[in-house]
Formats: structure tokens, C-alpha cells, sequence
């Protein structure tokens, strides 16, 4: 039995230990691994506390970064303030300054024209009591004798005018009127009646006590005056007009007049007038004056002038010059025998006036001692010369593509709100220290925009060379007519002269309008768009004063820079066209160009100089020779590659070359620049340093390109002014200085 006993506790403890030796290495195998888990549990816990660690630190830093960026964006903050406070101290300083110098002047002209108010009335009053004085007995005998010099000298001016001749023809007789401070005794009638009915046929004599001393005639429209009161109506006018001069050596009013007093002047006036008939829009209709001229002044009561515009058999068309709410019909118009006409000179330069040539900047009136008709002849064939010298505008794309001559007439034209004026301002303001005379008209423009066009020109110092004309918006439509006429009146004095001018019509259109406007008050048929039939001539006979005279006239010369302004880029309406057929080219300014950046926007396509060419620099002519042709592949590419992708090599080259081209001939306003350096910049712009730039970059390496230039070849300037071509070596040489700048751009 106990072998049974023993064999089952030997299988027992087989069993135990196979089961001991199974169990032992699964335990194993599985502490092992639970082990393994808990180390990487451990090893991941470790891992997990150090990035808590690192994003503790992490955040600190960011927390001590917040805080010293919000410290700095206050420390910012506070500058900017105090940088802010004091620009608006400074802009609030400048307009307390602004508005003060306007009080100020304000209150000079208040007191100029009380003075001047004070100075009439002064001169009226004294004329009054000289008048007085002279009707008293002690004075008859002086009276007698103004009557008995008139019956001498009268013989030799009493005279028919072709209207009297006329009426003479028709009515077989003239009347004339005598009139007298008293009754002409029976011999003085008899001499005048001997001097007179030989011509004349009727003849009678009125008392008029007003004339306070001797005769006054009247033979048909003319009239010969010898009274005392018309001499002292001249004396007063006179006084008048040296009183308000502010000379230093003009005498007192009274004492003036006692000096003329002293002795009176016996001179016959000899003079025509007529009657107003009709007045309405600044336009009235005068009997009489037959024989007065076409453009001739008219002298109305209270300093009105008026200028002829119709010749009718009964009447003329009178034209006024002013303000003319003054104008009654019966109201007495006098001949001045003279075409209307404007100061002239020295004198002129540096002043705004008005299209009569008055003042109108309050710097006091102009010593002028030259006078000129507003409308002459134009220089014919034989006394100019071709265009050979050139102006230049200082404005890349106009001195390289569409260039000036002097003595050409050049139309700037577009949309309103394109750059025009901008323009004609640069233009003037590159001639400072040319010698080229400078004369800007503004047709029809707001005084706003008149003064800050004067306030540019004066400070950048081109008043010193330049006169404005200005008829502004609200000054009746005659003023605006005759406002170019009169501004070249001003220029051909200079070019006469033998000097170089430059004129601006600042607009054209407006003077068209003007003109129409009159036309159709004077009642003459419309045409075309309403304007006459003769507008044309309007704007051909005032372009084509503009000239270089030939050399036995001296040489001056008239460069015209008129302005139109088109409807929606319409050039094809119909004053556009007209003054382009009159002018010798044009530079279109293109709306969208504008709007989209490119300043100055000139469409090369249909902008063009007819004669400028042939006084273009020589080195300019030789680096700009492909720039229009380029620009215009550039615009006609352009406008096909925004439709595809896909393009060449060679397509990609010419749209980076017009780019880059057509930023090079971007200019900030009221920057002219020196045609030396344009013709360097397109030197580099053609030959392709710039292609590789980036389009905000070419500014920038064209005016460090301009300076380099400057310190290395500063000869080259004069090289190029003497208008021949740059040789070879120049241009090798040119080059090795634009491929070491851009090295190190």
C-alpha cells in the first residue's frame, strides 16, 4: 500500500514540478513585461514632467515678452502722442498764422478801398467848387477867352467823317449844335458860320450854363469840346489816377488842382460818342459811333470799357467789360479811338492782372509805360524760322516721346481731373533759369484754384520769370474771351523783344464757351454744337502768333501750351478737333492711365509732336529712338495677354521691358527734371538694367543711378546740351558706371 502511496506522490511532485517549471516563465514572461510597462510608464511620466517643465518656462518667457512688448507699445504710444500733439500745435500754429496774414490783408484792402472811396468823393467835391468858383464875374474874362480860342483853332479841326458825308449825301444837309456857357454875340456866330456853312448847312446855338465857360460843337457823332467843364471833368480824372498811384512826389489833391488852375489848359477835345439803347447779359446795343472799328474800347461812365463786336447800320454790338449794372439806356458812350489793349513790359513780370491787364494780387498798380492791342497780326512766313531749339518740360515722357520746340504750338488735351494743369505748372517751373519768360492764363477757373496755382509758382521762385492772366468763373463772359488775346498781347512784347516765351491757355474750352455765349447774345446764327460758324478762327488767329522769329527780328520766339478738355476722352467732338488741326500736335492724357497710377498719363498711341522732333537732344533722339515703339507693343500686348497664361519667352520679355519702362516714366508732380538725367535713366531703362529689378525698385535706382552718375561723369551733362550725339567711348564708359552701381544696389 505504501508503494502505491509513494508512486502517486512521485507523479504528484512530477506533476508540481512541470507545472512549477510551465507557470514559472509565463509568471516571468509576465512580470517582465509588466515591469517593462511600468518603466515606460515611468519614462513617460518623466518625459511628460520635463515638457511641463519646458512649457512653464516657455510661458514665462512669453508672459516677460508680453510684457516687455506691451511696455515698448506704450513707450510708443506716448511718443507718438507727444509727436502727434505737436504736429497739430505746429498745423494749428500755421493756421492761426494762415488766418491772421488773412485778417491782415484783409483789412489793407478794406482800408485801400476806403482811401480810395475817401480820395474820390475828395476830388469830386473840390471839382465841384472849382466849378463854382469858375462861374463867378472875376472869371468872365478868362470864360471869353476859351470862346474866342475856340473860334481860331477850330478851323483847324472841324472836319467830315465818312458817316457825315454820308448823311450829307442822303439828306442833302448835317446838323450841328453849338452850345455855349452864354449866348454868342452876333460876330463870333458869323465867323463860325463862315468856317462852317461852306461844309455845312445847318446850324444853331443853345445856351447851357453847365459848361460853365466856353464852346462845345457838335458835328454829327464827333464832338470838338473847349468848355471849362469838360477840362475839369479831364483835370479830376486825372488827379484821380495820380492820387490813387501813391507816389511819394504826387501833391495833394486840392493842390493839384489849384497848380492846373493856374493855368488852364485852351485845347480842343475831339472826340466821338453815342447813346445806349439797349442793355441786357452784359450786352448792349449803341446808337451813333458810325464810324467807330471793329475790337475798338468804348469808354462808359464810372470806368466801365466795353469792347466793339458787331457793326450793324443803325447800332453796334458793345461788349462790357465789368461789372455793368451800372449800364442804363440814354446812358452817353465815348470813343476811345483806340482797339482795346493791355499794358506791356518789364513791369508785367511777377503780377496777376485781370484780361484788361489790371492788377488784381493787391501789390499796387503796374508802372507799365508800354501799351499793346490784344489782337495783332501773326508773324507771316518770311519773318520766322523752323523750329530748331528745344523747351524743355522736364517731364520724362513728354522731352522723350512727344518733345517741345520753342516757338511750337503743343495742345495738351483730356478728360478734366487728368493731370493738365499739373502739366503746364512743371513745365514752367523747369524753365527756372533758362531765360525762357513764363505766362499762364486761366480761363474761367475758380480763384481758389487760381491762388494755389500763384502760391506754387511763388514758392518754388518761378513768379520771378512768370505773369499770370485770370479771368475767373464768375466774371462776365467777355473777360473770359479776350483773357488769351490779352495774355499774348503781354507775350509778343517779350518775343519782339528778342526773348524766348512760354504761354499756357488754361483752358481753351472755356473761352470757346465764353464766346459762344456772346455770339448768341449778340444774336449771330449757331452752327455746329451752337458755337458760330467762325470759332475756329477764334482759336486759329490766336495759336498762330505763336512763332520763332527769324533772326533780323531778333530770334525770339512763342511757344503756345493750349488746353483743351474732352467729354469721356471724345477728341473727335468738335472743338477739339479744331484746335488740333491748328496746333502742331498733342499730348492726350488717358482717364484710365491716370486712375490706375501711371502720372503723368499720356497715351503714347495718340499723343504726338509734329515739329518737336527736329529740336530734340541729339543724345535724347539716340536713347529714346525705340521707347515709343516699345511702350506701344507693351500697351497692344498688354491688353491681349490678361485673356491667357501661356505665353513665350520673348512676349514675357517685352510685357517686363514695358513695365519696367513705363514705371521708369512715372514722375511725382511739381518735380521737373533735368534732361541730363532723363536722358541717363532711359539710357539704363533701354538697355535693360532695369529688367531685372522689381517695379518698386526702379525709382529708387534711378535716383541713385542720377547721383552716381553725377560724381563720375560730371562732364556729361554738357555733353549732352550741346545736342549732338553721345560718341561711342561716352556710352562705354556710361555703361561701366550703371553695371558697378547696380552691382551694388
Amino acid at each position: 500500500m505504501w508503494k502505491e502511496f509513494l508512486y502517486s506522490l512521485i507523479n504528484f511532485l512530477i506533476l508540481f514540478g512541470a507545472l512549477f517549471f510551465l507557470t514559472r516563465k509565463m509568471i516571468a514572461k509576465m512580470f517582465r513585461s509588466r515591469q517593462e510597462k511600468i518603466g515606460q510608464d515611468l519614462q513617460d511620466a518623466d518625459d511628460a514632467r520635463k515638457e511641463a517643465e519646458r512649457l512653464t518656462e516657455d510661458i514665462a518667457e512669453a508672459n516677460a515678452q508680453g510684457e516687455r512688448d506691451r511696455t515698448a507699445i506704450l513707450s510708443d504710444a506716448k511718443v507718438r502722442a507727444e509727436e502727434s500733439s505737436a504736429a497739430a500745435e505746429i498745423e494749428r500754429q500755421g493756421e492761426v498764422q494762415a488766418l491772421k496774414l488773412a485778417a491782415e490783408q484783409s483789412e489793407e484792402q478794406l482800408r485801400a478801398d476806403m482811401e480810395e472811396r475817401v480820395r474820390r468823393e475828395t476830388v469830386r467835391r473840390v471839382a465841384e467848387a472849382a466849378g463854382e468858383t469858375l462861374r463867378e464875374d472875376r472869371f468872365a474874362e478868362a470864360r471869353q477867352g476859351l470862346t474866342d480860342s475856340f473860334i481860331e483853332q477850330i478851323k483847324e479841326l472841324v472836319a467830315a467823317m465818312p458817316s457825315d458825308i454820308l448823311n450829307m449825301n442822303e439828306l442833302k444837309k448835317l446838323d450841328i449844335s453849338i452850345s455855349s456857357a452864354e449866348p454868342l454875340s452876333d460876330e463870333e456866330m458869323k465867323k463860325l458860320t463862315q468856317i462852317l456853312c461852306e461844309t455845312f448847312i445847318s446850324c444853331h446855338n443853345e445856351v447851357d450854363k453847365d459848361l460853365i465857360g466856353g464852346v462845345r460843337m457838335r458835328v454829327g457823332d464827333t464832338v470838338y469840346d473847349g468848355t471849362l467843364s469838360h477840362s475839369l471833368d479831364r483835370l479830376t480824372q486825372d488827379v484821380e489816377r495820380n492820387t490813387l498811384q501813391s507816389d511819394s512826389e504826387t501833391q495833394s489833391i486840392a493842390e493839384g488842382i489849384r497848380e492846373k488852375l493856374k493855368k488852364p489848359a485852351t485845347d480842343i477835345d475831339v472826340f466821338q460818342t453815342g447813346e445806349v439803347i439797349s442793355v441786357s447779359d452784359g450786352i448792349c446795343r449803341v446808337s451813333g459811333l458810325a464810324d467807330v472799328m471793329a475790337g475798338e474800347m468804348l469808354e462808359f461812365p464810372g470806368d466801365l470799357k466795353g469792347m466793339v463786336m458787331d457793326l450793324d447800320s443803325e447800332d453796334v454790338g458793345v461788349v462790357l467789360l465789368g461789372n455793368f449794372e451800372s449800364v442804363q439806356e440814354g446812358m452817353s458812350v465815348r470813343r476811345t479811338g483806340r482797339i482795346i489793349e493791355v499794358p506791356v513790359g518789364e513791369a508785367m513780370i511777377g503780377r496777376v492782372v485781370d484780361s484788361l491787364g489790371r492788377p488784381v494780387d493787391g501789390r499796387g498798380p503796374i508802372a507799365a509805360t508800354e501799351h499793346r492791342a490784344i489782337e495783332s497780326p501773326a508773324p507771316n512766313v518770311l519773318n520766322r524760322q523752323p523750329v530748331s531749339v528745344p523747351l524743355q518740360t522736364g517731364i520724362k515722357a513728354i522731352d522723350a516721346l512727344i518733345p517741345i520746340g520753342r516757338g511750337q504750338r503743343e495742345l495738351i488735351i483730356g478728360d478734366r481731373q487728368t493731370g493738365k494743369t499739373a502739366i503746364a505748372i512743371d513745365t514752367i517751373l523747369n524753365q527756372k533759369g533758362k531765360n525762357v519768360l513764363c505766362i499762364y492764363v486761366a480761363i474761367g477757373q475758380k480763384e481758389s484754384t487760381v491762388a494755389s496755382v500763384v502760391e506754387t509758382l511763388r514758392s518754388r521762385g518761378a513768379m520771378d520769370y512768370t505773369t499770370v492772366v485770370c479771368a475767373h468763373a464768375s466774371e462776365p463772359a467777355p473777360m473770359l474771351y479776350i483773357a488769351p488775346y490779352a495774355g499774348a498781347a503781354i507775350g509778343e512784347h517779350f518775343m519782339y523783344q528778342g526773348k524766348d516765351v512760354l504761354i499756357i491757355y488754361d483752358d481753351l474750352s472755356k473761352q470757346a464757351v465764353a464766346y459762344r455765349e456772346i455770339s448768341l447774345l449778340l444774336q449771330r446764327p449757331p452752327g455746329r454744337e451752337a458755337y458760330p460758324g467762325d470759332v475756329f478762327y477764334l482759336h486759329s488767329r490766336l495759336l498762330e502768333r505763336a512763332a520763332r522769329l527769324s533772326d533780323e527780328l531778333g530770334g525770339g520766339s512763342m511757344t503756345a501750351l493750349p488746353i483743351i478738355e474732352t467729354q469721356a476722352g471724345d477728341i473727335s467732338a468738335y472743338i477739339p478737333t479744331n484746335v488740333i488741326s491748328i496746333t502742331d500736335g498733342q499730348i492726350f492724357l488717358e482717364t484710365d492711365l491716370f486712375h490706375s497710377g501711371v502720372r503723368p498719363a499720356v497715351n503714347v498711341g495718340l499723343s504726338v509732336s509734329r515739329v518737336g522732333g527736329a529740336a530734340q537732344l541729339g543724345a535724347m533722339k539716340q536713347v529714346a529712338g525705340r521707347l515709343r515703339m516699345d511702350l506701344a507693343q507693351y500697351r497692344e500686348l498688354a491688353s491681349f495677354a490678361q485673356f491667357g497664361s501661356d505665353l513665350d519667352k520673348s512676349t514675357r520679355a517685352t510685357l517686363e521691358r514695358g513695365a519696367h519702362m513705363t514705371e521708369l516714366l512715372k514722375q511725382p508732380q511739381y518735380q521737373p527734371m533735368d534732361a541730363a538725367d532723363q536722358v541717363v535713366a532711359i539710357f539704363a531703362a533701354a538697355e535693360g538694367y532695369t529688367d531685372s529689378l522689381p517695379l518698386e525698385a526702379v525709382a529708387r535706382f534711378e535716383e541713385g543711378l542720377v547721383e552716381e552718375v553725377h560724381r563720375k561723369m560730371p562732364a556729361l551733362a554738357d555733353a549732352i546740351y550741346t545736342g549732338k550725339k553721345l560718341p561711342a567711348e561716352t556710352l562705354t564708359e556710361l555703361r561701366g558706371v550703371i553695371e558697378a552701381f547696380k552691382e551694388t544696389f
